[in-house]
């Protein structure tokens, strides 16, 4: 009986940075990210080697806060040096201390490892919640892979004043490729996994803003009642 020869799949670049090479292993895998997602969140694999991907992340989300950091510097100085003269610029285009920079990114790497755990806490939640996991082999370790890797749209902060807006939708683009690659679920559900985080942080930020609203506008019109203006 003839048997199938079974196709093993090519690992990503970073994970075979023995053979390749630190630099070449990294610079590969940013590529393979940003030019062919869905391969690239094709390649992983149920390991349970954790500490791969999350030096990955540790090292392109290090470098991109470094070079945004940078780079605000960088703006700040010029548009400062254009518009020195008039008041209040100064302070509107006030950059971050090179000091203040130094420290966070020293204390950057446990900062990371805790918000990649919390993150991908609170997607793999949502991923159960909208039934994305049913035909799932990788579980938690899936989806912490996934956030990690998509880090690589950090380096979109290096985008003058509207790099935090295209970071956070490239990293929502690669969420949902990442979870329906990896989780074999549509990318609907990948979709509404990824946005549910975010749906839940406006709803709360639009409810507290309600709300301390309505005691700040109840304050006012109890001390106008009592005749505060009076």
């Amino acid at each position: 009986m003839d048997e199938t020869p079974t196709v093993r799949m090519p690992r990503l670049p970073w994970e075979e940075r023995d053979r390749l090479g630190f630099v070449e292993a990294i610079v590969q895998t940013v590529r393979l990210l940003v030019m062919e997602p869905t391969e690239a969140f094709a390649r992983l694999r149920p390991d349970g080697d954790l500490t791969s991907p999350m030096l990955f992340g540790m090292i392109v989300s290090w470098v991109g806060m470094l070079l945004s950091q940078l780079w605000n510097i960088l703006i700040s100085s010029s548009v400062r040096g254009v518009f020195g003269g008039m008041e209040g610029f100064e302070e509107l285009f006030q950059a971050p201390s090179l000091l203040a920079i130094a420290g966070m990114m020293v204390v950057w790497p446990i900062i990371f490892v805790v918000m990649a755990f919390i993150g991908a806490g609170v997607l793999h939640l949502s991923l159960m919640m909208v039934g994305a996991m049913e035909s799932s082999e990788q579980g938690f370790e899936g989806t912490l892979k996934v956030y990690i890797y998509a880090t690589v749209s950090w380096f979109a902060l290096l985008i003058p004043f509207a790099g935090s807006l295209v970071a956070t939708l490239w990293h929502i683009v690669l969420l949902v490729i990442g979870f329906a690659a990896v989780h074999r679920t549509s990318q609907g559900r990948a979709l509404a996994a990824a946005l549910i985080p975010t749906i839940v942080c406006c709803v709360c930020i639009v409810g507290t803003t309600v709300m301390f609203g309505a005691v700040i506008f109840a304050v006012v019109q109890e001390f106008m009642q009592q005749g505060g203006f009076q």
